[in-house]
């Protein structure tokens, strides 16, 4: 059976524009069945790392704070604390990012919460008995919130090929410990002939697992993480990713497993609206924004994480490569970008385990 996705351009005129076409748009998902009166509504969204700038507009956030405070709830805006250091590696400097990034309460009308805590460790364990994980440590702040909407900047992902809703649930949703076991042996590999000696690596790696011995940097694999902080980091390119140690499907498939968990008490009870907007090849996570790969399409809303996420794919595969350096050498962007990971099958095991579903019916909300 096929799930509804609603589709929003950027076209506007007098009559209406793209905030009003963007409410007409929330109304379409009945979030009076998803939302109820004195509930504690949870907006999960990415809140950019130090140096970027493609997140998604804080005007967008406030336009689905509105909606929610229609309803008598109360919303807030929530992320997790990420594995790697930078910005939003504990609570505080978190939220110093996201008022920097003007996610301010004057600007969205909705508080932060930091949803693991402190520093990364306030979780709940949710059974899922799955092929990866019998249990995920989900963050406590979106496991005890009574809904959940999740905004999600869609674009490219070095990991997954893509970052969509389901990676903004799966890896968004969880604990330090659990980013930890999603990355779990993803050592990367080094290029000792592209180094420039400016030790970077060194001191911003969380784990502190790369060193020195000699003119080349060693990294010890017990101690790294996987985050890919070094090859976010380094400049020069000397870390790439080494697939042999970790095969991309393992990673995608942990980090759908985790989704499952972070809406698995919310059933009914969450809905997803992707931006196709400032479509850059990498994700929100990285400490800059590069040029985008294609034009800027518009906004989609579902039920379905699944199924928004392939819209979400479809839509991007249909218009022209914009991207600076070259043009794309097939219709598949992603795949162009990451050959080595299959994007696919983010959403094949999502479907498989029950997420949501790949068929969709696209619905477009014309210009009133």
């Amino acid at each position: 059976m096929s799930s509804s996705v609603y589709f929003m351009n950027m076209r506007a005129d007098f009559k209406e524009n793209s905030f009003a076409k963007f409410q007409r748009m929330i109304k379409k998902l009945n979030i009076e069945n998803i939302i109820k009166k004195g509930e504690m509504t949870a907006i999960k969204l990415h809140f950019g790392e130090q140096g970027t700038f493609s997140y998604i507009h804080p005007v967008w956030v406030r336009e689905v704070v509105q909606a929610i405070k229609r309803r008598d709830a109360s919303p807030f805006l929530t992320d997790t604390t990420s594995l790697y250091a930078g910005g939003r590696s504990y609570a505080i400097n978190h939220i110093e990012t996201a008022l920097s990034h003007g996610f301010a309460y004057p600007c969205v009308n909705a508080p932060i919460i930091i949803s693991d805590g402190l520093k990364g460790q306030d979780s709940v364990r949710v059974a899922i008995d799955k092929n990866h994980f019998k249990d995920v440590s989900i963050a406590s702040g979106i496991y005890h919130a009574d809904s959940m909407v999740v905004l999600t900047h869609f674009k490219g992902h070095v990991l997954s090929g893509f970052g969509g809703a389901l990676k903004n649930i799966g890896m968004g949703c969880a604990d330090k410990a659990g980013k930890y076991k999603m990355h779990l042996g993803a050592t990367p590999m080094i290029k000792p002939e592209l180094c420039k000696k400016c030790l970077l690596c060194v001191s911003s790696c969380p784990g502190k697992a790369i060193s020195f011995a000699g003119e080349t940097p060693q990294i010890d694999s017990e101690h790294c993480l996987g985050c890919g902080q070094c090859f976010s980091f380094c400049k020069a390119g000397v870390f790439k990713i080494n697939w042999d140690s970790t095969p991309p499907d393992t990673v995608i498939e942990r980090m759908v497993e985790f989704a499952y968990g972070a809406l698995l008490n919310k059933s009914g009870r969450v809905c997803f609206i992707n931006f196709l907007l400032n479509i850059t090849p990498g994700c929100d996570c990285l400490p800059f924004s590069d040029a985008y790969i294609v034009p800027d399409i518009g906004i989609l809303a579902s039920l379905d994480p699944v199924a928004i996420d392939q819209a979400s794919v479809d839509l991007v595969n249909q218009q022209q490569y914009t991207f600076p350096d070259g043009v794309c050498s097939h219709k598949d962007k992603f795949s162009s970008i990451y050959p080595q990971v299959s994007w696919q099958r983010q959403l094949e095991y999502a479907q498989e385990i029950g997420l949501g579903s790949r068929d969709y019916k696209l619905f477009k909300i014309e210009q009133d």
